[in-house]
């Protein structure tokens, strides 16, 4: 664990991150002061042939950030790391398997802030991650054409530095909250880089396949990985789905395609591929 940080909002320059580039294999290093959507500028520069492999992203200050479902997000500028990276595995790997990157970049998530602080992040189905049970970052992965074939942008907007007040809802928190001091942004960004880059690399040697074991993973597949970090597992939730409809029940497994099985009260497991999953607290405080 590193020290804090007491300039934890100095803007990020490029040349921090030129020696981190070259070592991890890196495409371009983007960083704007604004963006109106890291995922959408990432994605066009992608389409064009303007970004290579593992191009990375970045803005101080993100004005129409993109969440699931079409939800819009905003944060103080220089408070979060609102970041995209373009995965280009080409044809290493079915399209298919490219929607395992929102659960590989949350893993890289957990690894870094662990890197960073004291703070146990977990992950939580589909796309989040948690500082306990508060949610420190959010991720959309959307796939991308490009002149090459299809890859994935991978966006997150990791709470770093903001204080209560400057997070709106309560089931949210931040890095310095939840660790209790200021955090070095360009020191957890390159810790977010490294371990996803290491992920990445893994898997596209299984060719996708996230039931096949990882090099320097410990021979775990990713799913393993995952799941063993996944704060669902086991816990009383009720799953919203897009069509209004709603099911209730035990966070059970997560399968090699990214499906969550849920067991209701009348014993019947449920496959579920998309929807907004809440874990449910009990009525002595736990969730499960």
């Amino acid at each position: 664990m590193n020290a804090q940080n007491t300039d934890a909002r100095a803007a990020l320059k490029p040349e921090e991150f030129t020696a981190l580039a070259a070592e991890l294999g890196l495409g371009r290093i983007i960083i704007r002061e604004t963006s109106d959507s890291t995922n959408t500028e990432l994605a066009n520069l992608a389409q064009s042939g303007e970004a290579a492999d593992r191009s990375v992203y970045f803005t101080e200050f993100q004005q129409h950030g993109k969440g699931r479902l079409g939800r819009t997000w905003q944060t103080p500028a220089g408070s979060a790391l609102t970041v995209s990276v373009l995965a280009l595995p080409g044809t290493s790997m079915p399209t298919e398997s490219l929607s395992w990157y929102t659960m590989l970049a949350a893993l890289a998530w957990c690894k870094a802030v662990r890197e960073q602080t004291d703070v146990a992040a977990r992950i939580k189905w589909p796309n989040d991650v948690l500082a306990g049970d508060k949610k420190i970052c959010g991720i959309l992965a959307q796939l991308v054409a490009t002149p090459t074939g299809f890859g994935v942008v991978v966006g997150t907007g990791m709470n770093v530095d903001q204080d209560r007040s400057e997070i709106p809802v309560d089931t949210a928190t931040s890095l310095k909250l939840a660790h209790g001091s200021s955090v070095s942004r360009s020191a957890l960004l390159a810790d977010y880089l490294r371990a996803f880059t290491a992920l990445d690399h893994a898997f596209r040697e299984v060719s996708g396949d996230a039931a096949a074991g990882l090099k320097g993973f410990g021979g775990k597949p990713l799913s393993e990985l995952v799941s063993d970090e996944l704060a669902t597992l086991n816990v009383d939730v009720r799953v919203e789905f897009p069509d209004g409809n709603q099911l209730e029940g035990v966070a059970m497994t997560l399968e090699a395609d990214g499906a969550l099985l849920v067991r209701d009260a009348q014993g019947t497991t449920h496959r579920v591929l998309a929807g907004d999953v809440h874990h449910v607290r009990r009525a002595d405080g736990k969730y499960a």
